[in-house]
C-alpha cells in the first residue's frame, strides 16, 4: 500500500511539472495517462491540417478516446494497443485560420478520465510561385526579368526579394487579387538565384526560390564543340587550330568531351568557326584556337600578336567581363559597366571603333553604353541595350544592319535599327539577325537564301534590309542562331526551327530546309541552352543532360559510336566525363 502511494506520488508531481494543460482532480490518480509527441502546446502551424500521435498508458482496458477542435463534435481517435496497459494512437484534425484549443480525453473500462488540452495556433502563410525565369534555366542576357505571383487568404503587406548575397529589396505589393508582380534583376555571370518573400500582417511569411544561370551553357563553332559544367569547359570534335585548347601535346580530333586545362571557375563560354572564348567568374576572358586575325586578342599596342593559342589564355588588361561573343573572325565582350570591347578582323567596321583597322587587342566600341546583350556574326556585330532599342555596325552586304538598305559599304560605329522597339533577346547566324520583342513575337533580317528569316521566302538574292515579323513564331522568349539556320524557344521550353537544313540541323527528322518555323525535336524540352555551328547544334535540356544533332565530322557530335561524315537529324546523347 505504501509503494502504491509513493508511485501516486510522484505521477502527480510529474504532472505538475508538465503544464497547466493536463487535468486532474487533485487527490484522484490520473487514469488513464497521456502523452502527445507530434506537437506541443503554443506551436504555431503554417498548414491547416495536423496529425497529432501519442501514447497512452492505463491500468485496465482503455474504453474510449476522443478529440474535439474548439467547441466542436467530439470524434473516435483510432487507438493501438501495444501491451495490456499501454498503447499508441494517431488523429488528424483541421484546424481553423486563428487560436484553437485541442482537447484529446480517454476514459478506462473503470470510468476514470483524464484529458490534455492543447492550444494550437493555424497561421496561413502566404503562397509565392515564382513563373519565370524557371528553375535552371541559362539565359543570356544581362536583363532578367521576374514574373511572381503571391497570394494570402487574408492580404499580402509586405513583397522583397534577394538577388544572390545582396540586401532585401522592397517591392510594391500587387494591385489585384490574382497577385501578380514583375520586377527587372541583374544578374552576374554564371549561377543566379532570385528568393521572393511575401508577408502578411499577423506575420507570416511565404517565399520561393529560383536559381537560373546568367552566360552561355552550351556553344559550338564551325565543327567543334563545348559544354560547362561545376565551373569546367568540356570540348570536343575538330582540332585542326588549337579550338579545343588541350594543350600543344593534344592536336588530334576528339570524339568524347575534354575538360579544358587552366580554367576551373568558367560561368559562359562560346565558340565560332575556328577558335573559343570563355569567361571566369572573376571576370577575365579566355581564348584559343585560331588567330590569323587578332581575334584571340592577345596583343599590345605596338606589339601584334596573331599566332594560334593551343592552351586556354587569359586576354591581358581585361578585367570587369559579364558576357563574350565570338563572331567568324572577330570578338566581343560586354563589360560590367554596360560598355563594351572589340577585337579581331575590322575590315567592315565589325569592331565599331571608327575605323576599318583590324586590332589583335582590345579596343572600346564608340557611343555604346547600358548594353544587355552582345552577338557577332561574320563581318557585322549587333548589341541590345536596356531600353530595348538594337544598335549594329559592320558589314552591311544583305541588309545585315536593318537600316532599309543593303550595300557593300560597311558602317564602323554603332547606329540604332530604326523602328525596332521593346526587344529582349537577340541572336543573329552569318549574315541574318533575330530579335525577340516582349510580347514573344520575332522580327528578322538580313540574308534569307535558305529561309533562314523564317518569313516564307528563299532562294537567291532573298534578303530583307529592314526587320519584319516571323509568322508563326510567338509565345518566344528567347533565340539562336548560326550558319544560315534559326531557332526560337518558346515559354513552354518547346523549339521551333527554321532555315538550312541539309545535314538535318533543324532537328525535325529530315534534311529540308524550312523557310517558315517548324516544330523542332520534343526530346530536350525543356531546353536550357543552346549552341550552334555551322551545321550542328549542341542543346542542354532542363535537367541538365546534352544532346548533339546535325553534320558529325571529326567528332562535332561527341560520341564515339555516331558514324563520322554523317548527319543526324534527331538528338544524340552526350556524356560527360
Amino acid at each position: 500500500m505504501k509503494s502504491r502511494a509513493c508511485v501516486l506520488a510522484l505521477v502527480t508531481l510529474w504532472l505538475a511539472a508538465c503544464g497547466s494543460d493536463v487535468e486532474s482532480t487533485p487527490g484522484v490518480p490520473v487514469s488513464p495517462f497521456m502523452q502527445v509527441m507530434s506537437h506541443a502546446s503554443g506551436d504555431t502551424l503554417s498548414e491547416p491540417v495536423v496529425r497529432l500521435t501519442g501514447t497512452v498508458n492505463v491500468p485496465g482496458k482503455l474504453a474510449g478516446l476522443t478529440a474535439r477542435v474548439n467547441d466542436g463534435e467530439a470524434r473516435a481517435v483510432e487507438y493501438t494497443e501495444k501491451t495490456s496497459t499501454a498503447g499508441v494512437f494517431a488523429v488528424e484534425l483541421t484546424l481553423p485560420e486563428g487560436d484553437n484549443e485541442v482537447r484529446l480525453e480517454a476514459v478506462d473500462q473503470s470510468g476514470g478520465t483524464s484529458a490534455r488540452v492543447l492550444s494550437l495556433r493555424y497561421a496561413q502563410a502566404p503562397q509565392v510561385q515564382v513563373l519565370s525565369p524557371e528553375e535552371g534555366l541559362a539565359i543570356t542576357v544581362r536583363r532578367v526579368r521576374v514574373d511572381a505571383v503571391a497570394t494570402d487568404n487574408v492580404a499580402v503587406t509586405a513583397l522583397s526579394y534577394t538577388l544572390n548575397d545582396g540586401e532585401e529589396q522592397t517591392l510594391a505589393l500587387p494591385t489585384t487579387a490574382e497577385g501578380a508582380v514583375s520586377f527587372e534583376v541583374t544578374p552576374r555571370p554564371g549561377a543566379n538565384q532570385v528568393v521572393v518573400r511575401a508577408r502578411d500582417a499577423k506575420g507570416n511569411t511565404g517565399e520561393k526560390t529560383v536559381t537560373f544561370r546568367f552566360g552561355g551553357l552550351s556553344t559550338a563553332g564551325g565543327l567543334h564543340s563545348g559544354t560547362l559544367r561545376n565551373g569546367r569547359v568540356y570540348v570536343w570534335g575538330r582540332n585542326n587550330r588549337g579550338q579545343l585548347g588541350l594543350g600543344v601535346d593534344v592536336t588530334a580530333n576528339q570524339t568524347q568531351p575534354q575538360a579544358v586545362p587552366g580554367i576551373e571557375n568558367a560561368a559562359s563560354v562560346a565558340f565560332n568557326q575556328n577558335f573559343s572564348m570563355a569567361l571566369d567568374s572573376a571576370g577575365a576572358v579566355w581564348t584559343w584556337g585560331e588567330n590569323a586575325d587578332g581575334q584571340l586578342g592577345l596583343g599590345q599596342p605596338g606589339t601584334p600578336d596573331v599566332a594560334p593559342r593551343y592552351a586556354a589564355t587569359k586576354v591581358p588588361g581585361l578585367t570587369g567581363a559579364v558576357a563574350v561573343a565570338p563572331g567568324f573572325r572577330h570578338a566581343l565582350v560586354l563589360m560590367e559597366d554596360g560598355t563594351v570591347r572589340a577585337f579581331g578582323n575590322n575590315a567592315d567596321g565589325q569592331l565599331g571603333d571608327g575605323t576599318t583597322t583590324a586590332r589583335d587587342y582590345p579596343v572600346t566600341v564608340l557611343g555604346l553604353t547600358d548594353v544587355v546583350k552582345l552577338v557577332a556574326g561574320s563581318m557585322h556585330s549587333v548589341a541590345l541595350k536596356r531600353d530595348g532599342t538594337v544598335w549594329t555596325w559592320g558589314r552591311n552586304t544583305y541588309g545585315n544592319l536593318g537600316t532599309g538598305t543593303a550595300g557593300t559599304q560597311g558602317r564602323p560605329t554603332a547606329e540604332v535599327v530604326p523602328g525596332l522597339a521593346d526587344v529582349v533577346d537577340l541572336a543573329n547566324g552569318r549574315d541574318h539577325i533575330l530579335a525577340v520583342h516582349a510580347d514573344g513575337t520575332v522580327s528578322s533580317w538580313g540574308l534569307g537564301v535558305s529561309g533562314q528569316l523564317g518569313n516564307g521566302t528563299s532562294g537567291a538574292n532573298t534578303q530583307s534590309a529592314t526587320p519584319g515579323k516571323v509568322p508563326g513564331a510567338t509565345d518566344v522568349s528567347a533565340v539562336f542562331a548560326n550558319g544560315n539556320y534559326s531557332f526560337a524557344r518558346r515559354a513552354d521550353g518547346s523549339l521551333l526551327a527554321w532555315g538550312q537544313n541539309g545535314n538535318g540541323q533543324l532537328g525535325v527528322g529530315d534534311d529540308e530546309d524550312r523557310a517558315v518555323p517548324t516544330e523542332s525535336s520534343p526530346e530536350v524540352k525543356p531546353l536550357s541552352a543552346m549552341g550552334m555551328g555551322a551545321t550542328h547544334v549542341i542543346a542542354v535540356r532542363g535537367d541538365g543532360s546534352v544532346y548533339a544533332w546535325g553534320w558529325n565530322f571529326n567528332g562535332s557530335l561527341g560520341p564515339d559510336a555516331v558514324i563520322d561524315r554523317w548527319s543526324y537529324t534527331d538528338p544524340v546523347p552526350v556524356t560527360l566525363p
